[in-house]
């Protein structure tokens, strides 16, 4: 995919402030300060588009980026900043539950992970929670160019690990590693309902697994539909059958009466003739 437009849309604090659901949506969602912001400056070009901050727990709305004119890159606010008040945590943990239970066009979420820790059991939550609403995910892990090259894959086994994940995008906002896969996996799920790459390289379409918009399970659906019609059509077909062997049977009493009108003709002539003798003696 490459990003030719890309605008700041809406910054909304309510289900009712949402935009109309005319395009899909793409949802960041991560910790405090774990670099949502930079990541969406980093993927349209742009510094300050997405207004990052040093503060952790600054991003209290919804902030929707319009991109290509065809879809949203939506940054929700940071879960998990220990010194933000109760009010607060309740009111991002509103704001996600009115976002996620009301926008019905949500497309895939990426899950922004700070690569130089394990994952939280917030992060855990937040995983667990988006697979089973059915959500592709694509794990981002920030912040990479932080570790030395030797803890990069041993940090990046752990994480996706942790998470139960295959894979995941490492990436840095300062030397752009792992833009353009980030990309890539967006055209994947735009074109085949899930971020992983290798099915639009080997052809194999949607991963069955229920995520996304649910193509496999409404696939599966239409099957069952099919079976169920085929059902009904055998068994509608099967009194045409009946009835058709049942047409063989009145054959053989066809048969049998005419052996029997046949008898009879023989007997009248039979009658006849004695008749004529008798009349004749």
């Amino acid at each position: 995919m490459k990003i030719t437009a890309a605008v700041f849309h809406a910054c909304v604090t309510s289900l009712d402030a949402l935009p109309p659901e005319k395009l899909p949506v793409v949802a960041l969602v991560g910790r405090s300060n774990v670099g949502k912001s930079s990541l969406i400056n980093t993927l349209v070009g742009r510094r300050e588009m997405a207004k990052t901050s040093s503060t952790p727990g600054k991003t209290l709305t919804i902030n929707f980026y319009l991109i290509n004119d065809q879809f949203f890159l939506v940054d929700l606010p940071g879960y998990g900043y220990s010194k933000a008040s109760k009010v607060t945590r309740q009111r991002i943990q509103k704001m996600m539950d009115e976002f996620f239970d009301g926008f019905a066009k949500i497309k895939g979420v990426i899950q922004i992970l700070d690569s130089r820790h394990p994952p939280s059991t917030l992060d855990q939550q937040m995983h667990n929670w988006m697979a089973e609403r059915g959500f592709p995910l694509l794990a981002v892990l920030t912040k990479m160019d932080k570790l030395t090259q030797q803890q990069v894959p041993k940090m990046k086994r752990q994480l996706l690990s942790d998470l139960g994940e295959t894979c995941g995008i490492l990436f840095s906002s300062k030397s752009k590693q792992g833009r353009e896969e980030i990309l890539d996996s967006l055209d994947c799920l735009f074109k085949n309902g899930n971020f992983d790459r290798s099915d639009r390289q080997s052809g194999r379409g949607e991963r069955p697994s229920g995520r996304g918009e649910r193509p496999s399970g409404t696939q599966q659906g239409d099957g069952r539909l099919r079976q169920r019609r085929r059902g009904a059509g055998s068994q509608g077909g099967r009194p045409g059958r009946q009835s058709a062997e049942r047409q063989p049977s009145a054959k053989p009493s066809n048969d049998r009466t005419q052996p029997q009108t046949q008898t009879q003709t023989q007997a009248q002539t039979q009658a006849q003739t004695q008749a004529q003798t008798q009349a004749q003696t």
